[in-house]
């Protein structure tokens, strides 16, 4: 091994490389904190470690999804092996950049990628279909609650942090998002979950499935924001998808929260904020306007 693990890191290391059925002698790099690439002639591993609260059902559940979903053609990493013990988990090493990645990188979004990014969406949601129909209805009923409180916190922390926006605007937003019907699906939504390379898109870091919003978990895929507080999305242009006003205002929606600062983002100032906060929808227009009114705000003291 040619990096530098903890003697209890490269323990459980060797021991999920064991039961893949390869030797400890490839290259091994740290991508980030409990992630690892291992290589070796035609072997590319990605060696995940679990530590932290629930680490075992975590390893259990993210390993369970990867083999039924990765069955039903859905878009997720093989796995090659897992150690229970050691808390770790062996999957195909998938190339690319994420969608993180991409965002940072690129000025606009390239129609292809956004294309290929929603093609891998809607497989996904096709492949786990069939759990979300044993969902009981009770269940249902209580995570509806649940979202539907988040969304409300969401929107009322955009409201407090930014009262030139028009209440009702930001509550049309919530409205339309939470018109929907829940769905199964991950719940750790990131862009950094999202790894495309060419005309391939695939999900990684399935631990948690629990019931939300498809809109709402998919514009969290697909939306960031920059350090400077400049808010990209890959769902921005979707003005030809079948019933775009609930992702339309899903993006919005996690804009404005990304800019208002409401999860430790830069936050913006309002006539900053206008000209980033994307949207087709009556709601956005007006939202932009009130944003806009801030800048021609003058002070009559003195």
């Amino acid at each position: 091994m040619n990096s530098t693990p903890s003697a209890e890191t490269k323990a459980r290391i060797k021991a999920v490389l064991l039961a893949a059925d390869q030797p400890t002698n490839g290259r091994l790099r740290t991508v980030r904190q409990s992630l690892w690439r291992w290589t070796r002639d035609d072997a590319d591993l990605a060696l995940k470690l679990f530590d932290g609260p629930n680490a075992h059902e975590r390893l259990r559940t993210e390993v369970a999804l990867y083999r039924e979903l990765w069955q039903a053609g859905a878009p997720v990493p093989e796995v090659v092996a897992e150690a229970a013990d050691a808390r770790a988990l062996a999957r195909v090493w998938i190339p690319g950049r994420t969608v993180f990645q991409q965002l940072l990188a690129a000025d606009s979004a390239d129609a292809s990628e956004v294309e290929t990014v929603r093609r891998a969406w809607l497989r996904l949601l096709q492949a786990l279909a069939p759990w979300n129909a044993r969902i009981t209805e009770s269940r249902r009923r209580d995570a509806l609650r649940k979202r539907q409180m988040e969304l409300a916190a969401v929107a009322q922390g955009v409201a407090q942090a930014v009262p030139s926006i028009p209440s009702d605007a930001i509550d049309d937003l919530r409205q339309t998002l939470a018109s929907d019907d829940l769905a199964l699906l991950p719940l750790d939504a990131s862009p950094s979950n999202i790894v495309v390379d060419g005309d391939r898109a695939t999900f990684i870091d399935l631990e948690i499935l629990g019931l939300d919003f498809a809109d709402w978990t998919y514009a969290k895929y697909v939306t960031t924001a920059t350090e400077a507080g400049t808010v990209l999305s890959l769902a921005a242009d979707l003005s030809d998808e079948p019933g775009p006003d609930r992702l339309d205002a899903a993006v919005t929606l996690l804009a404005l929260a990304h800019a208002a600062g409401l999860w430790s983002k830069p936050r913006n100032l309002p006539a900053d904020m206008a000209n980033h906060i994307p949207g087709r929808s009556r709601a956005a227009q007006q939202i932009r306007a009130g944003l806009r009114l801030e800048s021609g705000v003058t002070s009559n003291c003195g």
